[in-house]
């Protein structure tokens, strides 16, 4: 085994160095995804038990309770049919520690890609099947027994197709959705969504990519900014589907400094699903000017420069804004740079280390106690200035983003 330990290096960045910080265990072995339980179901749900014994974060670890629990869930976990059945009672263990940043992704989960481009600088980048992989640019959840999408990637296929959140995904070509075998292997073709949403029934024809977790949320990020004209004003809105690095900080910088949204009235900065990361000093971004510089040509053009964005923004948040995104959302709130409108914050505020086991699935185990200001979030979240649901079930408007540009036109 080796094993590989990886921490941000610039200086300022320190909260994301500590939740963007990893443990990488890496089996030798491991060239190709392995086929349905073609694995040794014992050795991977040991190699679990094993690192959650030797790193789990709470200091008032049972281990001897622990271990009557792995005995409990290592048979059911043995006597698994299908790797999503196998994954399914890890998952029953693990969620027996309550914590965040504890999940084990499997290579039918799309977010073991993700999360492995989050953490792409600990591995060899020319291996694709770490990070790529087929699929439409969705999140989904199984709410009472129907697949439900949860978040629509910007500038994907899905997104491009029409999918809205809250569809019901009844097949894909005729045969049940499954996050990934429903499109593996079909890159470039075209499959058919049937989906409902809310009394009908419709086709969607979605074009298959291969999705690299390294990339895909910057570009989702870039597709997301665009100018809402409301009231006689320019409102301009962009979705940091993750914020985990300088990279997607560096985009909205650029953006709103510079490029199409610059010129806007005020701003929506979206901090809705996909992943945490961010770093407290984001927050500069958004806070009053050291000095403003001013430059004038010959011919009289002026153009000014403060280094900020200095303009009025509204944050929003929900039930699914994790991690880094919570910390900064209690900076922004702490230093009244705006309003919070939506769901208070998941409450997942816990350091995660990642492990790649040897059948090539991932733990993500909470390794690091977190409090911001003395304060514990795990379990309790950021709580928005203006409260406002979005009904999965119902799915329709983004009451949430319409309550946003009430206040701005306020």
């Amino acid at each position: 085994m080796l094993e590989i330990e990886f921490l941000e290096t610039e200086a300022a960045n320190m909260f994301l160095r500590i939740i963007i910080f990893a443990t990488l265990i890496v089996s030798t072995g491991i060239t190709n995804l392995p086929a349905q339980l073609n694995f040794d179901r014992g050795k991977v749900f040991d190699e679990v038990s094993t690192n959650v014994s030797k790193h789990f974060y709470n200091k008032k670890f049972d281990q001897k309770a622990w271990d009557q629990t792995v005995r409990k869930y290592r048979k059911l976990a043995l006597a698994a049919k299908t790797h999503d059945g196998f994954a399914k009672q890890v998952n029953a263990l693990l969620a027996t520690l309550s914590a965040s940043h504890t999940y084990y992704y499997s290579v039918n989960n799309p977010k073991r890609y993700q999360l492995l481009g989050v953490f792409h600088p600990l591995f060899d980048q020319g291996r694709t099947d770490l990070f790529v992989y087929d699929g439409i640019g969705v999140d989904t959840r199984t709410i009472e027994g129907k697949v439900r999408v949860v978040s629509v990637y910007d500038g994907h296929p899905a997104a491009k197709a029409g999918l809205q959140f809250g569809d019901q995904i009844v097949s894909v070509d005729s045969k049940p959705f499954h996050p990934i075998k429903s499109f593996v292997g079909r890159a470039d073709t075209t499959v058919n969504l049937e989906i409902i949403r809310g009394r009908d029934r419709k086709n969607l024809k979605v074009k298959v990519e291969k999705l690299d977790g390294r990339k895909m949320f910057e570009k989702a990020l870039d597709a997301s900014a665009r100018v809402i004209e409301s009231k006689g004003k320019q409102i301009g809105y962009i979705h940091a589907w993750s914020y985990a690095g300088w990279k997607y900080h560096n985009k909205i910088r650029s953006e709103l400094l510079w490029g199409k949204l610059s010129k806007c009235d005020s701003l929506i900065l979206d901090l809705r699903d996909g992943w945490g990361g961010a770093d407290l000093s984001y927050l500069n971004l958004f806070r009053e000017p050291i000095a403003s510089m001013r430059a004038e040509t010959r011919s009289g053009d002026v153009r000014s420069f403060s280094g900020v964005w200095g303009k009025p923004v509204v944050l929003l948040t929900n039930e699914r804004s994790t991690s880094g995104k919570e910390a900064f959302t209690y900076g922004f709130k702490k230093l009244k740079l705006g309003k919070v409108v939506g769901e208070t914050t998941a409450g997942a505020v816990l350091g995660g280390r990642i492990f790649l086991l040897s059948n090539g699935d991932v733990l993500y185990l909470a390794v690091l106690s977190m409090k911001i200001d003395g304060q514990r979030l795990e379990g309790t979240g950021v709580a928005p200035d203006f409260k406002v649901k979005r009904d999965i079930k119902k799915g329709g408007a983004d009451h949430q983003l319409n309550r946003a540009l009430e206040i701005l036109d306020g």
